[in-house]
């Protein structure tokens, strides 16, 4: 059990740890977005990359922990044994520090998951207003756009850096 416990505890607090760095980078990301450092968020967006692959690979690991303690105890992982179920047949002091490090997990993924959503609606509107700006300027292209050479090119406005102010 003690193995158990000890490789679950090493997996749960280095995935807390990694979304405390995924946190700070979104703040990154979020700054750079406001002050149009594009390189500086092209590098935050690959540093999220990577350590949300990191991050995986690690629940990958907790979840295979899980999977071999519960056939040693004769259950089915796939019958629905959940997290808490798994601790409760730890020593008491044991459960309780999963315990905690899984509820600080989950209110972590709760908080990167809301900076993210948040991220993601400043985004969709920034786009929204400039798409907008950009119909009413020139009515004439109908939302095309062209590029140097005078080919239409998508309107897909994601792909569009606008480092002027109107």
């Amino acid at each position: 059990m003690t193995e158990y416990y000890n490789e679950c505890a090493s997996i749960l607090k280095q995935e807390l740890e990694m979304l405390k760095q995924i946190q700070v980078l979104q703040g990154q990301v979020r700054n750079a977005i406001r002050s149009r450092q594009w390189i500086d968020f092209e590098g935050h967006l690959s540093s999220l990359a990577s350590i949300g692959d990191e991050f995986e690979v690690l629940d990958h690991e907790r979840v295979q922990i899980f999977t071999v303690f519960c056939r040693k105890m004769g259950f089915n992982h796939e019958e629905g044994l959940g997290f808490y179920a798994f601790a409760a047949h730890l020593p008491e002091q044991e459960r309780r520090e999963l315990s905690d490090l899984y509820r600080s997990i989950k209110l972590e993924t709760m908080g990167v998951q809301f900076t993210n959503e948040s991220l993601t609606n400043y985004l969709d509107e920034t786009q929204a207003v400039v798409s907008g700006f950009l119909e009413a300027v020139f009515p004439e292209r109908r939302g095309k756009i062209y590029s140097r050479r005078g080919t239409q090119v998508s309107p897909d406005m994601r792909s569009m850096v606008l480092n002027q102010t109107f």
